[in-house]
């Protein structure tokens, strides 16, 4: 590895500390020193290279608390979409979905989930798929939680099936070896099969097997929305029944106009929770309008079957018709918010970004019956973008001083062969700061975005510059800081990132992903 010696930047360090003018020497991966101007700084003689920073904001490497790349780094890890907004550790298995353990009760149906992605599932176990992820040469920095979902799955299938004491140790053996693999964490997913159907007491006995490791607990809750006061107690209750120490809270929201006002009945719901003892933090992405698999607005029976079972039923030719009779239950408003991001080459391709309402404008069919035929086409490829989330919520959200950023999106690539992304994969680090900015200083949003997340997924070498650290390093222009992506041309670079260095190598610059540095990361909590 070189040695770089950045000068003439203003250094804003991840603690919350005030910013100050300096120079950071980096040497095999690690921050040498850093020193404040009119401090002795190094000889630029002991460094490979000097660069000079022209007054930029020199941050920590900016970590992504909830991403989704399980796959997706290894079928492109250059990871363009996340390096160029600045972000070099990203943490995933989140929502319940992670890529192990596979057994012979999930395998065939992970493989068809993640086909798009043309990457055999040749592992069983965690340490499996990351010494298979650590040979792909990912461009960031990796962290992965254990999914519910999947492990429920590796032991009971996808369907209904009743939790017996033989599958909730079975579930706890498989998730222990996870975590003494290294595994991050414990994810759950309580709106997506085969979660939805786990009962309280499954969630315990697993977070039970979680307390000794003092790593955190992510739920995806069992409603953002109509039931979310509900599915919050829910989710605190078992945390405390279970005695572990950290409940984080993904994509913290409120969901649907009709729920908007219950910000406040959440919040302290959770200032309840911390003040029993229990930790809750939390992660958020800038942008009112979520994503998910286009199949999450299916009403009865079809909500408790789960994508690639539903593809295959699909193919049965009274089915679809049934499929769309249900379909026109929805109510007819609700396709006015909703928008399909991703669809399989075909008809609907040239829509992608569209909401329903205007592909139906245009095709002059309903919304029901392009519903219906995308799903035919590619049940669990198909995404969409669901519009329900309030703007002022939103920034309450943000600045809540435990919400880190998480840009809830896979590292693509800068073109659109593995999909089209959420503007959030391209922007939520910038947008996050530019919707903090009027509330919070620089250092204190910066904070929210390295040293924090840092914390929470025990991670005490990175998110701080400070000599002993990874240099993990982003170089930017505050002023130009912006996410200019949006549904109609998604895969936008961030602007305002001047260079992005991980474990001392500069991994982008000029636009372009220059190596590839990252690191498979182990918790140390």
């Amino acid at each position: 590895m070189s040695t770089l010696l950045l000068e003439n930047v203003i250094i804003v360090d991840g603690t919350g500390a005030p910013p100050y003018r300096g120079s950071v020497w980096i040497d095999t991966g690690k921050i040498r020193s850093v020193c404040p101007a009119g401090t002795p700084e190094p000889d630029p003689a002991v460094a490979d290279r000097t660069m000079d920073g022209n007054g930029m904001m020199l941050c920590p490497g900016f970590i992504d608390a909830h991403s989704h790349s399980d796959l997706a780094l290894l079928a492109a890890p250059e990871a363009f979409g996340k390096l160029s907004q600045g972000i070099t550790t990203e943490v995933n298995g989140n929502c319940g979905l992670s890529p192990f353990p596979v057994t012979a009760r999930n395998r065939a149906h992970l493989e068809e989930l993640y086909a798009g992605y043309g990457v055999p599932l040749s592992w069983h176990s965690y340490a499996e798929y990351a010494a298979v992820l650590q040979q792909a040469a990912p461009a960031i920095n990796v962290l992965s939680l254990c999914g519910h979902n999947t492990l429920r799955a590796a032991v009971l299938g996808y369907g209904r099936a009743p939790l017996t004491a033989a599958a909730g140790d079975a579930m706890q053996s498989l998730l222990y070896r996870a975590l003494v693999e290294g595994a991050a964490g414990f994810s759950s997913g309580l709106i997506y099969i085969p979660g939805k159907f786990a009962p309280p007491e499954e969630l315990e006995g697993l977070l039970r097997v979680l307390r000794p490791f003092r790593r955190p607990y992510t739920t995806h809750l069992r409603s953002e929305g109509v039931q979310l006061l509900e599915a919050l107690t829910e989710a605190i209750t078992v945390s405390q029944r279970a005695g572990i120490p950290h409940l984080h809270l993904s994509h913290l929201k409120t969901a649907g106009a009709a729920n908007w006002h219950k910000l406040d009945a959440a919040l302290e719901l959770i200032a309840e929770g911390k003040a029993s003892g229990l930790h809750i933090t939390a992660d958020r992405y800038p942008y009112i309008e979520s994503m998910t698999n286009l199949s999450v607005i299916l009403p009865p029976p079809y909500d408790d079957i789960d994508d690639v079972t539903l593809m295959r039923r699909l193919a049965d030719p009274a089915e679809p018709e049934r499929l769309e009779a249900a379909l026109a239950a929805i109510a007819p408003t609700r396709w006015d918010t909703v928008r399909l991001v991703t669809a399989a080459p075909g008809k609907y391709h040239a829509l992608q970004g569209f909401t329903f309402r205007e592909i139906a404008a245009s095709t002059g069919l309903t919304p029901s019956r392009i519903c219906r035929e995308l799903l035919v086409e590619d049940t669990p490829g198909t995404m969409a973008a669901f519009r329900g989330m309030n703007p002022v919520n939103l920034r309450r959200i943000l600045a809540w001083p435990d919400v880190c950023c998480g840009t809830d999106e896979t590292a693509r690539p800068r073109d659109y062969r593995l999909g089209r992304s959420h503007p959030r994969g391209f922007g939520s680090f910038p947008e996050f700061y530019r919707l903090l900015q009027p509330s919070l200083s620089p250092e204190q949003i910066i904070y929210k975005m390295t040293g924090l997340p840092a914390a929470i997924f025990g991670l005490p070498d990175r998110g701080i510059i400070a000599p002993g650290y990874a240099a993990d390093l982003v170089l930017l222009d505050p002023a130009a800081l912006s996410g200019p992506a949006d549904f109609a041309a998604p895969h936008t670079p961030a602007r305002g990132i001047g260079a992005v260095f991980v474990n001392g190598e500069t991994a982008y610059s000029d636009g372009r992903v220059i190596a590839r540095a990252g690191q498979v990361l182990s918790p140390q909590i």
